[in-house]
């Protein structure tokens, strides 16, 4: 696992579906597992995830949408895709409604998109909204991963 104590350069929010058989975020949440992820849509920002970049994992495709856990990019753009480190689930979701119409939120990519895509880049100000609701929610432990 990467050293969690490091400031992040590049923050990232990157979608999966619950109902999909391929990849789940709990897959790589609940035993820290790596999985390759194939270039999918925004191939400019899977192109531009670097080693160590923090990626907030967020679950589609379900009445349960929301922020899950904490990945990491273990291994950069190899021509394909990049390799997802997981690094730990939330204790409980952020759920997608809590956020969705949160200004800050808005102005990222993600939100731009409306989560049209699956990696997208965030800026420090929303990850600093994920680590205030966190600390409120008592996941004191997910909120130190956050440097920021």
């Amino acid at each position: 696992m990467g050293d969690l104590t490091t400031e992040m350069e590049q923050f990232w929010f990157m979608v999966a579906s619950d109902t999909a058989e391929s990849f789940r975020w709990a897959h790589i949440l609940e035993n820290q597992g790596s999985t390759f992820w194939w270039m999918r849509k925004m191939p400019r920002n899977f192109r531009t995830a670097w080693e160590g970049d923090l990626i907030l994992c967020y679950r589609s495709g379900s009445e349960k949408r929301g922020l899950v856990g904490l990945a990491e990019v273990e291994e950069g753009f190899n021509g394909d895709g990049i390799t997802v480190k997981g690094l730990r689930a939330f204790q409980s979701a952020i759920p997608y409604d809590d956020f969705k119409n949160e200004p800050i939120y808005k102005t990222t990519e993600a939100g731009r998109m409306r989560n049209r895509g699956t990696l997208f880049a965030v800026h420090k100000e929303f990850v600093s909204w994920v680590k205030k609701e966190l600390t409120a929610a008592g996941d004191l432990e997910s909120a130190a991963v956050l440097k920021i």
